[in-house]
């Protein structure tokens, strides 16, 4: 994640640098009453303040390690394009992803808790330009799924024999993959500023909501009683979409 924020702002500082250079060179934009016009893509990285207090008390009553509660980092891709119809109104898509785990030894058994987030959609917004400031207000309608990953073993060699035998109880070597899939929805803000004509950055605040069906066990089984770990949270989102976005002066 350093590095990646470190990129940005060195991308960051060379745009600016270029824009200002070339801004007395830069051709008008069209005057027009339409609104913008234009469209690109990018990529995005993610903080999600993702609430895991529920998930962590489950897990330590069945004794596997707890998972982080200061957050979790995703990153992605995003892009959309200006709908013509309506002015300073935008279409497109948009997906992302990450995980966490956590890992430890007990008197020589392993134990491992792993937990994959990723979701995708489509994404509308009216823009508010002022400028080369951008306000958008909008969100995302989708899906996706989270994947939590339960592992445990003897900490030792294994042996292709001693995989799978017949009598479960003579071996204490476990993992079992729980996944639900979700619908998703994201209601944000966003503040975008024209760094450069094919150039734009955006930092977005909003909610990550999901509300899924039923948790399956190794893709093939349905789990009951599962507990509702509710992991809807507030996000940002820092952005860079490369384009071309004209509008009006």
């Amino acid at each position: 994640m350093k590095k990646l924020c470190i990129a940005l702002v060195l991308l960051l500082l060379t745009t600016a640098s270029a824009s200002a250079q070339e801004e007395e060179y830069r051709p008008n934009r069209r005057q027009r009453g339409g609104g913008i016009v234009g469209g690109g893509g990018g990529v995005t990285s993610t903080w999600m303040f993702m609430n895991t207090g529920k998930l962590n008390s489950a897990l330590a009553e069945k004794g596997f390690p707890t998972l982080s509660e200061d957050g979790l980092f995703m990153f992605g891709g995003q892009g959309h394009a200006y709908i013509m119809l309506i002015p300073n109104l935008r279409m497109g898509g948009m997906g992302f992803g990450g995980g966490f785990e956590e890992r430890r030894d007990l008197d020589g058994l392993y134990q491992s808790t792993k937990l994959d987030v990723s979701a995708g959609g489509v994404t509308i917004e009216y823009v508010i330009p002022v400028g080369r400031l951008h306000f958008a207000v909008g969100g995302m309608l989708g899906g996706g799924s989270y994947t939590l990953t339960l592992t445990q073993a003897e900490n030792a060699g294994k042996t292709w024999g001693g995989l799978f035998p017949t009598e479960l109880e003579t071996s204490s070597d476990r993992r079992h993959e729980l996944e639900q899939s979700y619908f998703a929805w994201q209601p944000w803000l966003t503040v975008e500023y024209e760094l450069h004509p094919f150039v734009i950055v955006g930092l977005t605040g909003g909610w990550y909501g999901s509300s899924g069906g039923d948790w399956r066990l190794d893709e093939q089984f349905d789990v009951e009683q599962m507990p509702d770990f509710d992991f809807n949270a507030p996000f940002v989102r820092l952005g860079l979409t490369f384009g071309l976005f004209l509008g009006e002066n």
